[in-house]
């Protein structure tokens, strides 16, 4: 049995949602053999690079596709890849070296539909239920094509029970061996140049409304002896905004480093507001991981994982219970000590190893 994996995505890119393709298809890959398939927006890819940039166990192995001359990634460019892959496809078909295909794009879908014809299994990942007219029209296409479906949350499974397909509930994951690091706080501090007295409270990913980030912006000017420290792209909304002053912009940054922005925290942040855009993401488990305490927003999904014995829980969209939380875990050291110590316990159970596994024997159940 063999898979390939089709990504329409720069692979040199940093953000989490490349990371965690590679380490889903690494862990696939440790059950079952799956090779990815990427177009080509350079020459000399450097695959080792890319195994130590998302600390994947091995160095990937895949293939890259002419895509048109384009050398720059975009909507269009993601819907035309679909002609070089289904032309690759039609031809490992021919060769019978495929027994299934794995996406994690709704913009596959002409590719999904000439896998339907030529009767090769389809497996669809999904991170969020679909938002715009196009998007549900797309999805709704895949999900009824697809062999089998992979979410991640019992949430979003709820709106792919009407298809009456095969489903998985797969959390997202997290590498524990990137958090073993004995590094302490005060050393991570010194080693990235930050203030040893000072209050702070961290936040990963992109900085934008969808991500809540507004409500962060609020909050520092509500606690103005607390530090901010976020880091991720800026999104366009925000760049020609007043940050109050105690909110710093560390910039997007490598996946590597961020365990060590994790652990110079004394607080970190998750304040996803309601809505269907972000419900459980990497950075969550990361998080857990990091061994400090998390205020989060109480959503469905993200209650899935955290309650009130591995995290501070507050209502969403509002940058005054955002404040409550945090005063309530600053202000407490034996509630950091248990919510901490608590989420390391618990995502233990999350790693890319045990999701692997989950989704490499729900191919195999079903293929």
């Amino acid at each position: 049995m063999k898979g390939f994996y089709f990504i329409n995505t720069d692979i040199r890119n940093t953000r989490a949602h490349t990371c965690q393709m590679f380490n889903t298809i690494s862990a696939i890959d440790a059950n079952i053999p799956i090779d990815f398939v990427a177009p080509r927006y350079h020459d000399n890819i450097d695959l080792d690079a890319i195994k130590i940039r998302h600390n994947t166990p091995k160095t990937p192995r895949g293939v890259f596709l002419r895509n048109f001359g384009i050398k720059k990634p975009g909507v269009l460019a993601f819907a035309l890849f679909n002609a070089p892959a289904v032309l690759f496809l039609f031809k490992i078909k021919i060769k019978k070296t495929v027994n299934f295909i794995y996406v994690r794009s709704s913009l596959f879908m002409p590719l999904v539909i000439f896998a339907y014809l030529l009767r090769v299994p389809i497996f669809y990942e999904t991170h969020r239920k679909p938002i715009s007219f196009s998007e549900r029209i797309l999805d709704y296409l895949i999900s009824k094509t697809a062999t089998g479906i992979i979410v991640i949350s019992s949430y979003i499974k709820e709106h792919y029970l009407p298809y009456k397909k095969k489903i998985l509930v797969a959390h997202d994951a997290v590498s524990l061996k990137r958090f073993d690091s004995k590094v302490g706080k005060d050393e991570a501090r010194k080693k990235l140049g930050i203030n040893l007295n000072k209050k702070i409270c961290v936040y990963t990913g992109t900085i934008s409304k969808l991500k809540g980030s507004d409500y962060i912006f609020e909050t520092a000017r509500i606690l103005p002896d607390v530090d901010f420290l976020l880091a991720g792209r800026v999104s366009q909304e925000f760049k020609n905004i007043d940050l109050p002053v105690n909110i710093k912009l560390l910039g997007r940054k490598e996946q590597k480093e961020l365990p060590l922005i994790l652990k110079s925290a004394d607080t970190l942040l998750l304040p996803h507001p309601k809505g269907e855009y972000s419900q459980s993401p990497m950075k969550l488990f990361e998080y857990m991981a990091s061994g400090h305490p998390i205020v989060t927003s109480d959503l469905p999904s993200i209650r899935e994982i955290l309650d009130k014995n591995n995290a501070m829980l507050v209502e969403p969209n509002s940058a005054r219970k955002l404040v409550e939380g945090i005063k309530k875990v600053l202000q407490d050291k034996n509630l950091i000590d248990k919510i901490s110590k608590q989420a390391f316990d618990d995502v233990k159970n999350y790693t890319w190893e045990k999701r692997g596994e989950k989704i490499a024997e729900f191919i195999k159940s079903i293929e």
